[in-house]
């Protein structure tokens, strides 16, 4: 990894994005001894609003821990998309849940990955809590930060008891998804 790796996950509150975000930073402190922080935003419409957090992980300790640069973006509405599309590489990796995120910018030369994130979630395990686990397996093996294992491992030990084996089941989706 380089010194510094800035993700952005936008989506609707509720869609467990927020989750996705610490379970991204609690892996990069646990299983990679990296310094790591998460600045989530959302509207006084926690259900249905757009949201957004931002995980900052690095290598030396952070300073500064607001994300100024972008390396990957990744959206699951249409309406968070749009609000929180700014500070993006230029090289930037963008995923998009192809279900819901249907107009993207003219002229965009980013890496753009259109996954059918709800459709697959809905289909594949029937249940959507676990948006925030498939998401972070996506945003991890796209981004190269973790393996599935250094996943596994941080989400048995936060998702609820009784809820493991679909929780495992929404992991490998992810990683299957990209």
């Amino acid at each position: 990894m380089k010194e510094r790796y800035e993700v952005r996950l936008a989506a609707v509150g509720g869609q467990g994005l927020i989750t996705a975000g610490a379970l991204l930073a609690k892996t990069a402190i646990n299983k990679k001894n990296l310094y790591a922080t998460q600045s989530p935003t959302y509207t006084s419409q926690v259900r249905g609003g757009p949201t957004k957090v931002d995980v900052i992980i690095d290598s030396k300790p952070i300073v500064f821990p607001q994300a100024v640069s972008i390396d990957l973006y990744f959206a699951t509405a249409q309406k968070p998309f749009d609000l929180y599309y700014r500070n993006i590489k230029d090289d930037a990796i963008i995923v998009i849940d192809s279900d819901l995120v249907t107009k993207l910018p003219e002229n965009d030369n980013h890496k753009i990955y259109k996954i059918p994130l709800t459709e697959a979630t809905a289909k594949e395990i029937g249940n959507m809590v676990v948006v925030s686990v498939v998401s972070l397996a996506v945003v991890s093996k796209l981004s190269g930060l973790f393996t599935k294992d250094e996943l596994r491992e941080v989400v048995l030990a936060s998702v609820p008891k009784g809820t493991e084996e679909m929780n495992l089941k929404a992991l490998d989706l992810g990683f299957n998804l990209v």
